[in-house]
């Protein structure tokens, strides 16, 4: 094992154990000037801006280290040399993702780049040139045919990555396969490889789903029993749907409702709240506790299945989720969201925990714009789900729900504090007042522009077109965006992705209802 890597896998066995602090660079951070104000932002188009980034993503970002080059993109970028750091500075990382490997450092990751794919797909819609969906179809073909384990899976996930400067398949924690929070690209997948797509669900059916009887799953492929996130099931369930509509065969709904049943079953009787993890007991809080990793990735995956199948089952239990949520997660008075609610709907107070795996419950109200990729703690996602869900569903309670969260995301915007009292406290006194992720503001600018195309109410693209410019006036450099204001990073676990497709998205909302042509979800 290299020195690198061995202080890779030390650095991460520290971040997994409670109450161990490894010191991250956010003191002093240097910040990279954009060159452009808020006031000239609007010099350009945003269409523009999206193009230049990802011409430059497609020009410098793919894999050119170590002896086999190949289209995969590479999950970090120096901005100022383009190229993919193989020792990457440590900045926010444990508080971004409390594991280096979930970065893909020195490498890649399909996984976590599918917002980017998504974005490429838009800008070849939009646009009528065909090079960036062709890019992203070669880069997912890449994953799909070159890298794959046994068990049939792709090599990706959040414990898994590519290292270009050593030509291999690595990972972290035992390199599982693991479904998390991603929203995965099936249809654009299919369009590569229908069989590659067909072994892979075939495989998170076979390795993921522990319990063929009652639906429990494990986020992690290794067929043993294990954690059985609500963030997890939904997108398991949403790739069975998915297979369904490919193949016909009955099976692969009968599995999505499986899964869809296993949560519902665990719902409290009079409140329809249900826990994150049912298999976790009493003594975790996730095993016991509500949250909005619930609203945001079960519910997600809920509805999309519903729109695949119309299977009313998936509608309706998300439509019950979210106003349950709406109905005890939401504080009218002080107009703002709890974090965690106990089954019985009572809101959990603050303040929070710092220190041991209790630390990660969002005690005390949401924070909007805390760090964390991959808690339990997901504000925008949800706003943008219920948007979804009045789309979907039609249910005036749905966009009630909305306009709630609307409102709260208006009252503590621009970003710039996140919740003191917290294990990421750091991150809190010396980024979050430079501004935030580039997912956050672009999935923000995406769920104003849904909410513009739902309500007709212009102020909800003003709001969106505010937040692009600051995102543009913070992120951008010589071309390209930063994952955040204080990081000399193109990431992928920063969502620049979902910030290149919201600007598209904008684009075309001011062009005047050309919108339409690419879909206002943004995930």
């Amino acid at each position: 094992m290299g020195r690198r890597h061995a202080g890779f896998l030390l650095l991460g066995l520290l971040l997994s154990r409670p109450g161990v602090t490894v010191r991250a660079d956010t003191a002093n951070p240097e910040i990279l000037p954009s060159g452009i104000t808020v006031e000239d932002v609007e010099d350009r188009s945003y269409l523009d801006y999206a193009r230049e980034c990802v011409h430059l993503v497609i020009r410098h970002g793919t894999d050119r280290y170590g002896k086999v080059h190949s289209p995969l993109l590479m999950n970090i970028l120096d901005v100022r040399s383009r190229a993919c750091p193989e020792d990457p500075l440590v900045l926010d990382e444990p508080y971004r993702v409390t594991r280096r490997g979930r970065r893909g450092p020195a490498g890649g990751n399909l996984y976590p780049d599918q917002p980017t794919l998504r974005a490429m797909f838009a800008l070849s819609r939009v646009t009528g040139d065909p090079r960036y969906a062709d890019f992203a179809r070669k880069c997912a073909g890449h994953t799909m045919t070159h890298l794959v384990d046994e068990k049939g899976f792709f090599w990706w996930g959040w414990h898994r990555h590519y290292d270009a400067y050593r030509d291999e398949m690595t990972g972290h924690s035992g390199n599982h396969h693991e479904i998390h929070i991603q929203s995965i690209l099936w249809p654009e997948l299919w369009e590569a490889s229908p069989e590659a797509v067909t072994r892979e669900i075939e495989a998170i059916w076979q390795w993921h789903i522990i319990d063929k009887a009652t639906g429990e799953c494990n986020r992690h492929g290794d067929g043993q029993r294990g954690c059985d996130f609500a963030m997890s099931g939904g997108e398991m369930l949403n790739a069975f749907a998915f297979l369904h509509t490919k193949t016909g065969d009955p099976a692969w709904l009968d599995r999505a409702r499986l899964v869809a049943d296993y949560y519902w079953n665990a719902r409290h009787p009079d409140t329809d709240l249900v826990p994150n993890r049912p298999n976790a007991g009493q003594d975790r809080f996730d095993g016991s506790h509500f949250d909005t990793s619930i609203t945001a990735f079960l519910c997600r995956g809920l509805l999309q299945a519903f729109e695949l199948t119309d299977e009313p089952r998936f509608r309706d239990q998300a439509v019950a989720y979210l106003k349950a949520f709406d109905r005890y997660g939401y504080d009218r008075e002080a107009g703002r969201f709890w974090g965690s609610l106990n089954l019985d709907g009572t809101p959990v107070p603050g303040p929070r925990v710092v220190g041991g795996y209790q630390q990660y419950e969002p005690r005390g109200y949401l924070d909007m714009w805390e760090p964390y990729v991959a808690g339990y703690e997901n504000p925008i996602y949800t706003a943008q789900v219920y948007a979804y869900a009045y789309q979907v569903a039609g249910d005036r309670e749905l966009l009630d729900g909305a306009r709630h969260w609307a409102d709260a995301i208006r009252r503590v915007y621009p970003p710039r504090a996140c919740e003191e009292q917290s294990w990421y406290g750091p991150y809190a006194k010396d980024w979050a007042p430079h501004g935030t992720y580039a997912d956050l503001y672009g999935r923000t600018i995406s769920f104003f522009l849904h909410m513009h195309r739902l309500t007709g109410e212009v102020e909800h693209q003003q709001f969106a077109r505010e937040v692009a410019k600051e995102a543009v006036s913070k992120l951008y450099y010589q071309g390209m965006f930063r994952g955040h204001p204080c990081k000399p990073y193109h990431e992928a676990v920063d969502g620049v992705g979902y910030l290149l497709y919201a600007l598209v998205q904008l684009d075309q909302s001011l062009a005047g209802g050309g919108d339409e042509g690419i879909s206002p979800l943004n995930w």
